[in-house]
């Protein structure tokens, strides 16, 4: 009868502190919008695919104000030299859909993923980008 006791205690202790309170987590959970305006996401990896050093120092960036801006680098040397700042504007849809309009150009990617730290899209040729907030 004893070991019930102590048993039945131990179990409720464990069910009262691993239970989480959603409506903290909800507070403090950011939107899709607010991940993805969180400043420069750095390319880390495309599959199929590989990138270089200097492609890892490229990044994108989405603006509260829907303003896209990528800033692409290539090798020159032993230096990664830029290639210019594209800027154009995006739209993020209800279904996690990107589409940024560039020079009368619409391109559609898909988010599969998004936190604070990690992006992954899906582009509509099947290649899969990660970004992450890490220069290099």
């Amino acid at each position: 009868m004893k070991t019930f006791k102590t048993l039945s205690i131990l179990l409720v202790t464990f069910i009262l502190f691993s239970c989480s309170s959603d409506d903290d987590n909800n507070s403090q959970q950011q939107s899709t919008q607010e991940l993805l305006t969180s400043g420069k996401w750095y390319q880390e990896s495309r599959t199929p695919g590989s990138y270089t050093i200097c492609d890892k120092v490229s990044y994108i960036q989405f603006t509260t104000n829907n303003n896209f801006e990528l800033e692409s680098f290539e090798e020159n040397g032993d230096d990664c030299i830029s290639l210019g700042l594209m800027t154009a504007t995006y739209t993020l849809t209800e279904n996690m859909t990107i589409e940024i309009s560039f020079e009368g150009e619409l391109i559609s990617t898909e988010i599969i993923g998004i936190s604070a730290q990690e992006l992954t899209l899906l582009t509509s040729e099947n290649e899969t980008l990660v970004f992450d907030k890490t220069e290099g």
